[in-house]
């Protein structure tokens, strides 16, 4: 007991009393700062839209999972999605800033980083490919009655543009099917839906088409030739690639990508998730019935022949682009001998980290 003389009591209850005072007043500093940092972290991440170009189709669906179900918001980044009419037109948005990344031929990759696209932009650019996609789920469709490639000499063929972009695939399974280059012409009309449409109109005789522009020229009596995963075995249609100089300068932006794709085709193979996928596809091509969807689906999630599950170039795949590429440009556009030197993985490898 202190007495009323001391003066000890009293300062132990200042003491006691400061040391409340002080401890109420860091537990609201630090409450403050902690929503402080969410609201910047909140901040950060709704600043955080990465522009990405893609050709409409079903080979599509990981990315609009990953807008669906949260994946890319999980890891910071909004993806603005838009759609080019053509290789040229997406080339161009890309120089013109209108978005980052390019889901795209890897035959653009090469075209335009060694200055022999089908667009003029000055002489090379810095594009590399980062993470591989798939075969491109190409089907090499003709009019009704056609009964074998033989058939096409003569005709033309509705191509992205003539010398970029799988016209080469195109010239490799005419020409396994004995009909020579010049044994045919081309025009160029861009995307595959444009192809289709032309093919639909008479204006081509027979195009390379992907998912799901295939299946509904089947169902209208176009017939079927071949496909390029059969024909070719391996080639890498479909990459996403960006400018160099854009990716050292958003390093995480890019990494945060690949996570949030990853994730998204992860979800998507998931057996569990299959209607929940389907569904996410039917959004996105509403005049397609169940079936085809379910097809679709299938296709898409292929262990071998589907949607590359690790996001990785495949180096067989990729030397048969420059191999065909290498075989029918003309001769100062020849790629070089490595395909190497237009991918850089390494922000892949930091993705798996």
């Amino acid at each position: 007991m202190c007495g009323r003389a001391s003066g000890r009591c009293g300062a132990e209850r200042r003491l006691l009393a400061w040391a409340k005072h002080t401890g109420e007043r860091m537990n609201r500093i630090m409450a403050a700062l902690a929503a402080a940092l969410v609201l910047t972290a909140l901040a950060a991440r709704a600043d955080e839209t990465l522009g990405v170009n893609a050709f409409p189709g079903a080979a599509n669906l990981p990315l609009l999972v990953g807008q669906h179900e949260g994946m890319f918001h999980k890891h910071g980044i909004e993806i603005a999605l838009s759609h080019p009419k053509g290789s040229v037109d997406q080339l161009k948005g890309l120089m013109d800033g209108k978005y980052a990344v390019l889901l795209t031929a890897l035959d653009n990759v090469v075209a335009y980083h060694d200055g022999h696209g089908e667009a003029d932009l000055g002489g090379p650019i810095d594009l590399v490919a980062f993470m591989g996609m798939d075969t491109g789920f190409l089907s090499l469709m003709a009019s009704p009655g056609t009964k074998t490639i033989a058939d096409l000499e003569g005709k033309t063929m509705a191509v992205d543009a003539l010398t970029t972009g799988f016209s080469f695939a195109l010239q490799e399974l005419l020409a396994r099917g004995g009909v020579a280059k010049d044994k045919v012409s081309y025009a160029a009309f861009g995307s595959s839906g444009a192809r289709w449409k032309a093919l639909s109109e008479g204006k081509a005789q027979a195009a390379l088409l992907n998912m799901p522009f295939d299946l509904v020229a089947s169902d209208q009596g176009f017939v079927k030739l071949a496909t390029v995963a059969q024909t070719l075995g391996h080639y890498q249609a479909t990459a996403a690639a960006v400018r160099e100089s854009w990716a050292k300068e958003h390093p995480a932006i890019l990494v945060s990508f690949l996570r949030g794709y990853r994730e998204s085709v992860r979800w998507m193979v998931a057996p569990k998730n299959k209607d929940a996928s389907i569904a996410i596809l039917h959004g996105e091509l509403p005049d397609l019935d169940a079936a085809k969807l379910a097809r679709i689906y299938a296709l898409l999630t292929d262990p071998k022949q589907g949607i590359a599950r690790d996001l990785a170039i495949d180096p067989k795949g990729a030397a048969m682009v420059l191999t065909l590429r290498a075989r029918y440009a003309a001769p100062a556009a020849k790629p070089a001998h490595d395909w190497r030197g237009y991918v850089d993985l390494s922000y892949l490898a930091r993705s798996r980290k």
